[in-house]
Protein backbone atom coordinates (compact mmCIF):
# COMPACT_ATOMS: atom_id res chain seq x y z
CA UNK A 1 0.00 0.00 0.00
CA UNK A 2 2.81 2.42 0.91
CA UNK A 3 4.47 1.89 -2.43
CA UNK A 4 1.24 2.40 -4.34
CA UNK A 5 0.63 5.60 -2.40
CA UNK A 6 4.16 6.81 -3.11
CA UNK A 7 3.65 6.16 -6.83
CA UNK A 8 0.39 8.07 -6.78
CA UNK A 9 2.03 11.01 -4.99
CA UNK A 10 4.89 11.05 -7.47
CA UNK A 11 2.38 11.23 -10.34
CA UNK A 12 0.59 14.09 -8.63
CA UNK A 13 3.86 15.95 -8.22
CA UNK A 14 4.71 15.63 -11.91
CA UNK A 15 1.34 17.15 -12.76
CA UNK A 16 1.92 19.80 -10.11
CA UNK A 17 5.20 20.76 -11.72
CA UNK A 18 3.42 21.54 -14.99
CA UNK A 19 0.87 23.57 -13.05
CA UNK A 20 3.66 25.54 -11.39
CA UNK A 21 5.35 26.34 -14.68
CA UNK A 22 2.11 27.51 -16.31
CA UNK A 23 0.87 29.55 -13.33
CA UNK A 24 4.10 31.19 -12.22
CA UNK A 25 4.68 33.25 -15.37
CA UNK A 26 4.07 36.96 -15.57
CA UNK A 27 5.28 38.04 -12.09
CA UNK A 28 7.17 41.10 -13.27
CA UNK A 29 6.70 43.00 -10.00
CA UNK A 30 6.75 46.33 -11.85
CA UNK A 31 4.30 49.08 -10.95
CA UNK A 32 2.24 49.40 -7.79
CA UNK A 33 -0.72 47.67 -9.38
CA UNK A 34 1.38 44.58 -10.14
CA UNK A 35 3.05 44.28 -6.74
CA UNK A 36 1.95 40.88 -5.36
CA UNK A 37 0.61 40.66 -1.82
CA UNK A 38 1.01 36.89 -2.01
CA UNK A 39 1.39 34.23 -4.63
CA UNK A 40 -1.39 31.64 -4.81
CA UNK A 41 -0.82 28.90 -7.34
CA UNK A 42 -3.85 27.22 -8.84
CA UNK A 43 -4.05 23.55 -7.94
CA UNK A 44 -5.87 21.05 -5.83
CA UNK A 45 -5.55 19.18 -2.55
CA UNK A 46 -2.39 17.07 -2.53
CA UNK A 47 -0.46 19.57 -4.68
CA UNK A 48 2.30 20.78 -2.36
CA UNK A 49 2.88 24.00 -4.31
CA UNK A 50 -0.80 24.88 -4.12
CA UNK A 51 -1.20 23.92 -0.47
CA UNK A 52 1.87 25.86 0.61
CA UNK A 53 0.84 28.92 -1.37
CA UNK A 54 -2.28 29.07 0.79
CA UNK A 55 -0.29 29.44 4.04
CA UNK A 56 -0.68 33.08 5.10
CA UNK A 57 2.46 34.78 6.41
CA UNK A 58 0.23 37.47 7.98
CA UNK A 59 2.77 40.19 7.28
CA UNK A 60 0.41 42.90 6.06
CA UNK A 61 1.65 45.74 3.85
CA UNK A 62 5.06 47.42 3.80
CA UNK A 63 7.02 49.56 1.36
CA UNK A 64 10.69 49.75 2.29
CA UNK A 65 11.56 52.12 -0.55
CA UNK A 66 14.14 49.86 -2.19
CA UNK A 67 16.30 49.46 0.94
CA UNK A 68 18.93 46.74 0.99
CA UNK A 69 18.78 43.83 3.44
CA UNK A 70 22.52 43.42 4.00
CA UNK A 71 23.56 39.84 4.72
CA UNK A 72 26.90 38.57 6.04
CA UNK A 73 27.61 35.02 4.84
CA UNK A 74 30.34 32.46 4.34
CA UNK A 75 28.81 31.06 1.17
CA UNK A 76 27.47 33.80 -1.06
CA UNK A 77 25.87 31.68 -3.77
CA UNK A 78 23.94 29.54 -1.30
CA UNK A 79 22.26 32.69 0.00
CA UNK A 80 21.72 34.57 -3.27
CA UNK A 81 22.68 32.89 -6.56
CA UNK A 82 24.52 34.73 -9.31
CA UNK A 83 22.27 36.43 -11.83
CA UNK A 84 24.30 34.78 -14.59
CA UNK A 85 23.06 31.36 -13.41
CA UNK A 86 19.41 32.31 -13.83
CA UNK A 87 17.35 30.42 -16.44
CA UNK A 88 20.15 27.95 -17.15
CA UNK A 89 18.07 24.86 -16.41
CA UNK A 90 18.86 24.56 -12.69
CA UNK A 91 15.51 24.01 -10.98
CA UNK A 92 16.69 25.07 -7.53
CA UNK A 93 18.44 28.26 -8.62
CA UNK A 94 15.45 29.34 -10.68
CA UNK A 95 13.12 28.62 -7.76
CA UNK A 96 15.36 30.75 -5.51
CA UNK A 97 15.14 33.65 -7.94
CA UNK A 98 11.36 33.26 -8.10
CA UNK A 99 11.14 33.36 -4.29
CA UNK A 100 13.47 36.36 -4.09
CA UNK A 101 11.60 38.27 -6.79
CA UNK A 102 8.25 37.68 -5.09
CA UNK A 103 9.50 38.71 -1.65
CA UNK A 104 11.47 41.74 -2.82
CA UNK A 105 8.78 43.14 -5.10
CA UNK A 106 6.11 42.66 -2.49
CA UNK A 107 7.80 44.86 0.12
CA UNK A 108 10.12 46.86 -2.18
CA UNK A 109 13.49 45.82 -0.76
CA UNK A 110 16.60 44.12 -2.10
CA UNK A 111 18.43 41.23 -0.41
CA UNK A 112 22.18 41.46 -0.95
CA UNK A 113 25.20 39.62 0.42
CA UNK A 114 27.17 42.69 1.53
CA UNK A 115 30.05 40.73 3.06
CA UNK A 116 31.26 37.21 2.46
CA UNK A 117 34.47 35.27 3.03
CA UNK A 118 35.55 31.97 4.54
CA UNK A 119 33.66 31.12 7.70
CA UNK A 120 36.56 32.04 9.98
CA UNK A 121 36.99 35.40 8.28
CA UNK A 122 33.24 36.07 8.52
CA UNK A 123 33.29 35.35 12.25
CA UNK A 124 36.21 37.75 12.76
CA UNK A 125 34.60 40.48 10.65
CA UNK A 126 31.20 40.17 12.32
CA UNK A 127 32.79 40.30 15.77
CA UNK A 128 34.90 43.34 14.96
CA UNK A 129 32.03 45.15 13.26
CA UNK A 130 29.42 44.66 15.96
CA UNK A 131 31.79 45.31 18.87
CA UNK A 132 32.79 48.60 17.23
CA UNK A 133 29.13 49.61 17.05
CA UNK A 134 29.30 49.97 13.27
CA UNK A 135 26.05 49.41 11.35
CA UNK A 136 27.47 47.32 8.50
CA UNK A 137 24.97 44.46 8.08
CA UNK A 138 21.44 43.44 9.01
CA UNK A 139 21.51 39.66 9.08
CA UNK A 140 24.06 36.98 9.87
CA UNK A 141 23.46 33.94 7.65
CA UNK A 142 26.53 31.77 8.02
CA UNK A 143 28.31 28.66 9.28
CA UNK A 144 26.41 27.04 12.15
CA UNK A 145 29.36 25.36 13.86
CA UNK A 146 31.28 28.63 14.23
CA UNK A 147 28.35 30.84 15.25
CA UNK A 148 28.45 29.86 18.92
CA UNK A 149 31.65 31.83 19.49
CA UNK A 150 29.86 34.96 18.31
CA UNK A 151 26.94 34.31 20.63
CA UNK A 152 29.32 34.18 23.59
CA UNK A 153 30.41 37.73 22.74
CA UNK A 154 26.82 38.94 23.17
CA UNK A 155 26.62 40.31 19.62
CA UNK A 156 23.09 39.31 18.65
CA UNK A 157 19.48 40.06 19.53
CA UNK A 158 16.77 37.75 20.80
CA UNK A 159 14.68 36.49 17.89
CA UNK A 160 11.54 36.77 20.01
CA UNK A 161 12.12 40.55 20.10
CA UNK A 162 12.27 40.84 16.31
CA UNK A 163 8.91 42.08 14.93
CA UNK A 164 7.00 39.89 12.47
CA UNK A 165 9.08 36.75 13.12
CA UNK A 166 6.78 33.87 14.02
CA UNK A 167 8.41 30.58 14.98
CA UNK A 168 5.01 28.85 14.82
CA UNK A 169 5.05 29.20 11.03
CA UNK A 170 6.12 26.10 9.09
CA UNK A 171 9.10 27.79 7.45
CA UNK A 172 10.90 27.91 10.80
CA UNK A 173 12.49 24.72 12.13
CA UNK A 174 10.58 23.43 15.14
CA UNK A 175 13.89 23.42 17.01
CA UNK A 176 13.82 27.23 17.14
CA UNK A 177 11.01 27.14 19.68
CA UNK A 178 12.29 23.96 21.34
CA UNK A 179 15.96 22.96 21.42
CA UNK A 180 17.39 26.35 20.42
CA UNK A 181 15.28 28.39 22.84
CA UNK A 182 16.31 28.89 26.46
CA UNK A 183 14.32 30.92 28.98
CA UNK A 184 12.03 32.20 26.24
CA UNK A 185 14.94 33.46 24.13
CA UNK A 186 16.50 32.29 20.89
CA UNK A 187 19.66 33.79 19.39
CA UNK A 188 20.48 31.40 16.53
CA UNK A 189 17.61 30.21 14.37
CA UNK A 190 17.06 28.00 11.33
CA UNK A 191 14.44 28.65 8.66
CA UNK A 192 13.85 27.28 5.17
CA UNK A 193 15.93 30.23 3.94
CA UNK A 194 18.85 28.14 5.29
CA UNK A 195 18.38 25.58 2.52
CA UNK A 196 21.59 23.78 3.45
CA UNK A 197 19.87 22.60 6.62
CA UNK A 198 17.83 20.34 4.33
CA UNK A 199 20.36 19.41 1.64
CA UNK A 200 23.10 18.80 4.20
CA UNK A 201 21.15 16.23 6.22
CA UNK A 202 23.27 13.08 6.49
CA UNK A 203 21.99 9.80 5.11
CA UNK A 204 23.33 6.66 3.46
CA UNK A 205 23.39 6.04 -0.27
CA UNK A 206 23.78 2.56 -1.66
CA UNK A 207 24.50 0.97 -5.01
CA UNK A 208 21.49 -1.27 -5.66
CA UNK A 209 23.27 -3.33 -8.30
CA UNK A 210 26.17 -4.19 -6.01
CA UNK A 211 23.87 -4.70 -3.01
CA UNK A 212 21.95 -7.27 -5.03
CA UNK A 213 25.17 -8.96 -6.17
CA UNK A 214 26.24 -9.35 -2.54
CA UNK A 215 22.81 -10.59 -1.41
CA UNK A 216 22.08 -7.66 0.87
CA UNK A 217 18.36 -8.31 0.50
CA UNK A 218 15.60 -5.71 0.48
CA UNK A 219 17.11 -2.90 2.53
CA UNK A 220 14.02 -0.72 2.11
CA UNK A 221 11.91 -3.38 3.75
CA UNK A 222 14.38 -3.57 6.65
CA UNK A 223 14.12 0.21 7.10
CA UNK A 224 10.32 0.28 6.92
CA UNK A 225 10.06 -2.55 9.41
CA UNK A 226 12.18 -0.54 11.85
CA UNK A 227 14.99 -3.11 11.82
CA UNK A 228 17.71 -0.98 10.22
CA UNK A 229 20.02 -0.96 13.25
CA UNK A 230 23.77 -0.52 13.48
CA UNK A 231 24.29 -4.22 14.12
CA UNK A 232 22.19 -5.15 11.09
CA UNK A 233 24.16 -2.71 8.93
CA UNK A 234 27.50 -3.83 10.39
CA UNK A 235 26.87 -7.51 9.77
CA UNK A 236 26.13 -6.75 6.12
CA UNK A 237 29.31 -4.83 5.38
CA UNK A 238 31.95 -6.11 7.80
CA UNK A 239 33.46 -8.80 5.55
CA UNK A 240 32.90 -7.20 2.16
CA UNK A 241 36.44 -6.34 1.13
CA UNK A 242 38.50 -6.99 -2.01
CA UNK A 243 42.18 -6.05 -2.25
CA UNK A 244 41.66 -4.71 -5.76
CA UNK A 245 45.04 -3.05 -6.16
CA UNK A 246 46.91 -6.07 -4.76
CA UNK A 247 48.86 -4.00 -2.25
CA UNK A 248 48.17 -6.37 0.64
CA UNK A 249 46.79 -3.52 2.77
CA UNK A 250 43.57 -1.52 2.80
CA UNK A 251 43.85 1.47 0.49
CA UNK A 252 41.60 3.88 -1.36
CA UNK A 253 42.04 1.70 -4.42
CA UNK A 254 40.25 -1.33 -2.93
CA UNK A 255 36.60 -2.42 -2.76
CA UNK A 256 34.52 -2.13 0.43
CA UNK A 257 31.10 -2.81 1.83
CA UNK A 258 30.93 0.68 3.33
CA UNK A 259 32.80 3.97 2.90
CA UNK A 260 32.81 6.34 5.89
CA UNK A 261 33.82 9.90 4.97
CA UNK A 262 36.06 11.94 7.25
CA UNK A 263 35.81 15.46 5.74
CA UNK A 264 37.03 17.69 8.56
CA UNK A 265 35.50 15.57 11.33
CA UNK A 266 31.93 16.36 10.23
CA UNK A 267 30.14 13.27 8.86
CA UNK A 268 31.39 10.83 11.46
CA UNK A 269 29.94 12.96 14.27
CA UNK A 270 26.45 12.31 12.91
CA UNK A 271 26.52 8.83 14.48
CA UNK A 272 25.95 10.47 17.89
CA UNK A 273 22.60 11.91 16.85
CA UNK A 274 21.70 8.86 14.77
CA UNK A 275 22.03 6.91 18.02
CA UNK A 276 19.87 9.44 19.89
CA UNK A 277 22.75 10.65 22.06
CA UNK A 278 22.72 14.48 22.12
CA UNK A 279 25.69 16.42 23.44
CA UNK A 280 23.47 18.80 25.45
CA UNK A 281 19.96 18.64 26.86
CA UNK A 282 17.81 20.68 29.22
CA UNK A 283 17.68 19.64 32.87
CA UNK A 284 14.56 19.60 35.05
CA UNK A 285 14.75 23.41 35.31
CA UNK A 286 15.01 23.86 31.54
CA UNK A 287 18.71 24.79 31.67
CA UNK A 288 20.99 23.37 28.93
CA UNK A 289 23.64 21.07 30.40
CA UNK A 290 26.22 18.64 29.04
CA UNK A 291 24.40 15.37 28.32
CA UNK A 292 26.79 13.39 26.13
CA UNK A 293 27.74 10.91 28.87
CA UNK A 294 24.96 8.35 28.76
CA UNK A 295 24.80 4.66 29.65
CA UNK A 296 25.52 3.81 26.02
CA UNK A 297 28.17 6.38 25.08
CA UNK A 298 31.18 4.12 25.68
CA UNK A 299 29.57 1.45 23.54
CA UNK A 300 28.80 4.01 20.83
CA UNK A 301 32.41 5.15 20.69
CA UNK A 302 33.66 1.57 20.61
CA UNK A 303 31.25 0.64 17.82
CA UNK A 304 32.40 3.52 15.63
CA UNK A 305 36.06 2.87 16.44
CA UNK A 306 35.69 -0.78 15.48
CA UNK A 307 33.85 0.23 12.32
CA UNK A 308 36.63 2.58 11.26
CA UNK A 309 39.70 0.65 12.39
CA UNK A 310 38.82 -3.01 13.00
CA UNK A 311 36.51 -3.78 10.10
CA UNK A 312 37.83 -5.01 6.77
CA UNK A 313 34.61 -3.99 5.03
CA UNK A 314 34.83 -0.32 6.06
CA UNK A 315 36.92 2.31 4.29
CA UNK A 316 37.95 5.20 6.52
CA UNK A 317 40.97 7.47 6.25
CA UNK A 318 41.23 10.48 8.56
CA UNK A 319 42.78 12.64 5.88
CA UNK A 320 40.96 15.36 3.95
CA UNK A 321 43.24 14.86 0.95
CA UNK A 322 42.22 11.19 0.60
CA UNK A 323 39.22 9.91 -1.32
CA UNK A 324 36.03 10.31 0.68
CA UNK A 325 32.98 8.06 1.06
CA UNK A 326 30.95 9.26 -1.90
CA UNK A 327 34.03 9.15 -4.13
CA UNK A 328 34.26 5.40 -3.60
CA UNK A 329 30.54 4.92 -4.20
CA UNK A 330 30.70 6.81 -7.50
CA UNK A 331 33.74 4.77 -8.57
CA UNK A 332 31.86 1.54 -7.72
CA UNK A 333 34.36 0.76 -4.95
CA UNK A 334 31.78 0.69 -2.15
CA UNK A 335 28.26 -0.67 -1.82
CA UNK A 336 27.16 1.85 0.80
CA UNK A 337 28.52 5.30 1.64
CA UNK A 338 27.50 8.04 4.01
CA UNK A 339 26.31 11.03 2.02
CA UNK A 340 23.73 13.76 2.26
CA UNK A 341 20.23 14.48 0.99
CA UNK A 342 21.63 16.93 -1.55
CA UNK A 343 23.91 14.38 -3.27
CA UNK A 344 21.28 13.11 -5.75
CA UNK A 345 21.01 16.62 -7.25
CA UNK A 346 24.72 16.64 -8.05
CA UNK A 347 26.19 15.73 -11.41
CA UNK A 348 27.99 12.61 -10.15
CA UNK A 349 24.83 10.77 -9.07
CA UNK A 350 22.75 12.21 -11.91
CA UNK A 351 25.15 10.53 -14.33
CA UNK A 352 25.62 7.38 -12.24
CA UNK A 353 24.96 4.37 -14.45
CA UNK A 354 24.09 1.93 -11.67
CA UNK A 355 20.84 2.19 -9.74
CA UNK A 356 21.15 3.73 -6.31
CA UNK A 357 18.91 4.35 -3.33
CA UNK A 358 18.69 6.29 -0.05
CA UNK A 359 18.77 4.89 3.48
CA UNK A 360 18.56 6.63 6.85
CA UNK A 361 21.45 6.33 9.26
CA UNK A 362 20.90 3.15 11.30
CA UNK A 363 19.37 3.18 14.78
CA UNK A 364 21.52 2.37 17.81
CA UNK A 365 19.47 -0.77 18.47
CA UNK A 366 15.97 -2.21 18.09
CA UNK A 367 14.77 -0.32 21.19
CA UNK A 368 15.28 3.06 19.52
CA UNK A 369 11.94 4.15 18.16
CA UNK A 370 12.89 6.49 15.30
CA UNK A 371 15.64 7.14 12.78
CA UNK A 372 17.59 10.35 13.40
CA UNK A 373 20.20 12.42 11.62
CA UNK A 374 21.88 15.80 11.83
CA UNK A 375 22.97 18.33 9.25
CA UNK A 376 26.53 19.11 8.21
CA UNK A 377 28.08 21.93 10.24
CA UNK A 378 28.54 24.19 7.22
CA UNK A 379 24.81 24.79 6.93
CA UNK A 380 23.93 28.33 7.91
CA UNK A 381 22.02 29.74 10.88
CA UNK A 382 20.39 33.14 11.24
CA UNK A 383 21.09 35.90 13.75
CA UNK A 384 20.37 39.63 14.00
CA UNK A 385 23.26 41.86 15.16
CA UNK A 386 22.74 44.34 17.98
CA UNK A 387 23.81 47.14 15.66
CA UNK A 388 20.58 46.87 13.64
CA UNK A 389 18.55 50.07 13.91
CA UNK A 390 15.30 48.87 12.31
CA UNK A 391 14.39 45.42 13.58
CA UNK A 392 10.95 45.58 11.96
CA UNK A 393 12.59 45.86 8.55
CA UNK A 394 14.88 42.88 9.21
CA UNK A 395 12.12 40.75 10.74
CA UNK A 396 9.70 41.43 7.90
CA UNK A 397 12.29 40.71 5.22
CA UNK A 398 13.58 37.43 6.68
CA UNK A 399 10.04 36.28 7.40
CA UNK A 400 8.87 36.83 3.83
CA UNK A 401 12.09 35.37 2.39
CA UNK A 402 11.66 32.28 4.57
CA UNK A 403 7.98 32.00 3.67
CA UNK A 404 8.62 32.24 -0.07
CA UNK A 405 11.46 29.70 0.20
CA UNK A 406 9.04 27.37 1.99
CA UNK A 407 6.47 27.86 -0.75
CA UNK A 408 8.67 27.72 -3.84
CA UNK A 409 12.22 26.53 -3.25
CA UNK A 410 11.75 23.67 -0.78
CA UNK A 411 8.95 21.99 -2.80
CA UNK A 412 11.03 22.37 -5.96
CA UNK A 413 14.02 20.75 -4.28
CA UNK A 414 12.17 18.16 -2.29
CA UNK A 415 9.29 17.14 -4.54
CA UNK A 416 10.19 18.19 -8.09
CA UNK A 417 13.96 17.73 -8.15
CA UNK A 418 14.53 14.91 -5.66
CA UNK A 419 11.32 12.91 -5.69
CA UNK A 420 10.30 13.41 -9.31
CA UNK A 421 13.51 13.93 -11.25
CA UNK A 422 16.51 12.45 -9.45
CA UNK A 423 15.52 9.69 -7.05
CA UNK A 424 15.03 6.53 -9.06
CA UNK A 425 12.58 4.49 -7.01
CA UNK A 426 9.51 5.09 -4.88
CA UNK A 427 11.06 3.51 -1.80
CA UNK A 428 13.84 6.12 -1.76
CA UNK A 429 11.16 8.79 -1.76
CA UNK A 430 9.58 7.24 1.32
CA UNK A 431 12.99 7.04 2.96
CA UNK A 432 13.63 10.70 2.12
CA UNK A 433 10.61 11.63 4.25
CA UNK A 434 12.01 9.58 7.12
CA UNK A 435 15.41 11.28 6.87
CA UNK A 436 14.02 14.82 6.73
CA UNK A 437 11.58 14.17 9.58
CA UNK A 438 14.44 12.81 11.70
CA UNK A 439 16.70 15.89 11.56
CA UNK A 440 18.01 16.95 14.98
CA UNK A 441 19.26 20.40 16.04
CA UNK A 442 21.15 20.15 19.31
CA UNK A 443 21.63 23.19 21.59
CA UNK A 444 25.12 21.94 22.40
CA UNK A 445 26.06 21.60 18.73
CA UNK A 446 24.51 24.80 17.38
CA UNK A 447 25.57 27.05 20.27
CA UNK A 448 28.60 25.05 21.43
CA UNK A 449 30.06 24.46 18.00
CA UNK A 450 33.54 22.97 18.15
CA UNK A 451 33.76 23.09 21.96
CA UNK A 452 30.85 21.11 23.39
CA UNK A 453 31.42 17.48 22.31
CA UNK A 454 29.76 18.04 18.93
CA UNK A 455 32.97 17.02 17.18
CA UNK A 456 34.05 14.45 19.73
CA UNK A 457 33.67 11.34 17.56
CA UNK A 458 35.59 12.88 14.70
CA UNK A 459 38.40 13.96 16.99
CA UNK A 460 38.62 10.55 18.65
CA UNK A 461 38.71 8.77 15.31
CA UNK A 462 41.31 11.19 13.98
CA UNK A 463 43.48 10.26 16.95
CA UNK A 464 42.68 6.54 16.49
CA UNK A 465 41.26 6.42 20.00
CA UNK A 466 38.20 4.80 21.57
CA UNK A 467 38.91 6.18 25.05
CA UNK A 468 35.78 8.20 25.70
CA UNK A 469 36.38 8.52 29.44
CA UNK A 470 39.75 10.15 28.95
CA UNK A 471 38.37 12.52 26.34
CA UNK A 472 35.37 13.33 28.51
CA UNK A 473 37.42 14.08 31.61
CA UNK A 474 39.67 16.35 29.58
CA UNK A 475 36.85 18.30 27.94
CA UNK A 476 33.90 18.18 30.34
CA UNK A 477 34.97 21.18 32.40
CA UNK A 478 35.35 23.49 29.41
CA UNK A 479 32.08 22.26 27.85
CA UNK A 480 30.19 22.76 31.12
CA UNK A 481 31.63 26.25 31.51
CA UNK A 482 30.82 27.11 27.92
CA UNK A 483 27.15 26.24 28.45
CA UNK A 484 27.11 28.27 31.66
CA UNK A 485 28.62 31.25 29.85
CA UNK A 486 26.13 30.76 27.04
CA UNK A 487 23.13 30.82 29.37
CA UNK A 488 24.49 34.02 30.96
CA UNK A 489 24.42 35.62 27.51
CA UNK A 490 20.77 34.61 27.22
CA UNK A 491 20.12 36.07 30.68
CA UNK A 492 21.57 39.43 29.61
CA UNK A 493 18.94 39.70 26.89
CA UNK A 494 16.38 40.48 29.61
Amino acid sequence: MKRLLALLLATIMILSTFALVSCDKGEDGQGEENKPTSTVISGEEGDIFYERSLVDDELGEYDFGGRELRIAAHDRKSVIPDEADKNKGNLIIDAKFSALDTAESRFNFKAVVSYYAGYQEVVEWVSKTVLSGSDEFDLFCSHSASAGGLVLKNLFLNWYDIPNVDFSKPWWAASCANELTYDGKCILAVSDFNLGALTGAYCMIFNKNLASAYDFGNLYEVVMDGDWTFDYFYNLIKDVYVDTDGSGTKTEGDFYGYAQPYTYNCPINSWLWAFDNPVAAKDEDGVPVVAVKTDKINNIVQKIYDLCYNTNGCYFIADNTAKQGMDLLIDRQAIIAMGSVGNPTGEALRNFEDDYGLLPLPKYDENQQNYYTMTAGEHSVLAVPKTVKDTEFVGTCIEVLSAETYKKVVPTLYETALKTRYLRDNESKEVLDIIIDGRVYDFGYIYGGFDCFGFMLGQLMYNESSNFESYYSGHYGSARNLLKRMTKVFDKLG
